[in-house]
């Protein structure tokens, strides 16, 4: 009795479930089907044309270069960072790389024994 009336219930609600589905999609082949419109952006919209910066004279720019150690100076070198232009700032001096931390084998053991694993060798 009770899976009539559960029955009974079901079918009393379907048709309100039926008239909540939304309408039917055109298909997206169809050419006079409606669509949305769509909004054009150039990928160029943001681009800054190339402008010609300010040179700096060469007598200067040869002169901060010596002063901070020549192009590698400039970039870092292989201690990393930046070097100052200024000439009262001394780079700090290179530090002895440290030594290899000391190599260890690792222990080998052998996987538990499983259920047919038992061999008299």
């Amino acid at each position: 009795m009770k899976l009539f009336l559960a029955f009974i219930a079901l079918a009393a609600l379907a048709p309100r479930a039926a008239a909540q589905q939304p309408a039917a999609r055109p298909h997206p082949a169809d050419p006079a089907a409606p669509a949305q419109a769509t909004k054009y952006e150039s990928a160029l919209s943001g681009y800054r044309g190339f402008r010609e910066e300010p040179l700096a004279p060469w007598r200067d720019v040869n002169d901060e270069v010596a002063r901070a150690g020549g192009h590698i100076g400039i970039v870092g070198g292989a201690q990393g960072g930046h070097v100052s232009g200024d000439p009262a700032v001394k780079p700090a001096p290179p530090q002895a790389p440290a030594a290899p931390a000391a190599k260890t084998k690792p222990e080998v053991t052998s996987p538990p024994a499983g259920p047919g694993d038992e061999h008299d060798h």
